[in-house]
C-alpha cells in the first residue's frame, strides 16, 4: 500500500519551478535600478517519467493534466543592485477515482513546493554599440533550500462479500527540503530579445533530503514592453530518493521534461 501512496505522489512531482527575469536584465549594470521587483505567473508543460519499486511509470503532459483539478505557479524576484532573492511557490490537486462493482477508490493529492534562492551576480558586462548589437553576457551564482510537502488522501471501499464492504482511509504526508547550488548565465541578444542557459543540483543526501537533484534549464525571454516580458523555453527535472529503511525501503527516481511559458511583470 505504501508503494501505491508513493505511486500517487509522484504524480504531481512535475510542478517545480521557472524564475523568470526582468527588465534590468536588458540594461547595463549602471542603467539598472538600485531595487527592482518581478512577479511571474508561469506553467510547465511538463512529461514525467518515473522508476519507484521496480515499477515503471511514463506520463505525457495530457495524462497528468487529465488527472489535475487545480494548480496555480508563480515566482517573485526581487533584485538589490547585483544580488537577488527569488521566492518560487507552487500549488497543486491532483484527483483520481476508481468506481467498479467490486472496488470504490476516491485518492487526493495536495502538493506545495517552495524554492527559495538568493543569487550574486559575480560577472557582468553588457554594453551596446551604436547599432544597438549587444557585445556581452552575464553570470550568477546562487544558493537555495527546496521545501516538498505532498498531502495523500485515499478513500477505499472493497467489496468482497456482497453488503459487507471492506472500507477505509489512508492518510499520509511527505515533505522534505532540498540544499540546491547553481548558476545561471545570460546572453543579450537585442534590447528585447534574452537568452539564458541556466543549472542546480543539490539534495546530497542530507537528513531527509534527496540522495540528488538536479534541474537544467534553456529559456528564450522576449521585452514586450518596460513593464511586460515573456518567457518561453525547456527544462529537464531529475531527483532520486529512498524513503524508509529495511523491508520497508522504496528507491524513486523522478525525470520531469518538458516546455514551460510564463510572463513577469516588472516594478
Amino acid at each position: 500500500m505504501r508503494q501505491i501512496i508513493i505511486v500517487l505522489t509522484l504524480l504531481l512531482a512535475v510542478h517545480v519551478c521557472v524564475g523568470q527575469d526582468s527588465d534590468d536584465d536588458f540594461k547595463e549594470l549602471k542603467e539598472r535600478k538600485k531595487w527592482s521587483v518581478a512577479i511571474s505567473p508561469y506553467a510547465w508543460l511538463a512529461g514525467n517519467a518515473t522508476d519507484v519499486g521496480g515499477e515503471k511509470l511514463r506520463q505525457s503532459f495530457n495524462d497528468l493534466s487529465s488527472l489535475t483539478n487545480f494548480g496555480f505557479q508563480m515566482a517573485t524576484t526581487a533584485r538589490y543592485k547585483r544580488l537577488t532573492a527569488t521566492v518560487d511557490w507552487t500549488y497543486a490537486h491532483l484527483a483520481s477515482s476508481i468506481d467498479n462493482a467490486v472496488l470504490i477508490v476516491d485518492a487526493n493529492v495536495y502538493q506545495v513546493i517552495i524554492d527559495n534562492k538568493i543569487g550574486y551576480i559575480v560577472y557582468d558586462h553588457i554594453k551596446y554599440d551604436e547599432k544597438n548589437v549587444i557585445a556581452g553576457w552575464s553570470i550568477e551564482a546562487n544558493i537555495g533550500a527546496k521545501y516538498w510537502l505532498n498531502d495523500i488522501n485515499v478513500d477505499y471501499s472493497l467489496l468482497l462479500i456482497e453488503n459487507y464492504p471492506i472500507e477505509g482511509q489512508i492518510n499520509e504526508k511527505q515533505d522534505w527540503w532540498d540544499l540546491m547550488l547553481g548558476t545561471k548565465t545570460n546572453f543579450i541578444l537585442s534590447k528585447s530579445v534574452l537568452l539564458s542557459i541556466s543549472g542546480d543540483i543539490g539534495g546530497f543526501g542530507i537528513g531527509n533530503s534527496s540522495q540528488l537533484s538536479w534541474d537544467l534549464n534553456y529559456a528564450n525571454t522576449f521585452k514586450v514592453s518596460d513593464l511586460i516580458l515573456v518567457t518561453a523555453g525547456y527544462r529537464s527535472f531529475r531527483y532520486n530518493r529512498t524513503d524508509g529503511t529495511g523491508d520497508n525501503e522504496l528507491k524513486t527516481k523522478v525525470h520531469a521534461y518538458g516546455p514551460f511559458i510564463g510572463v513577469s511583470f516588472a516594478l
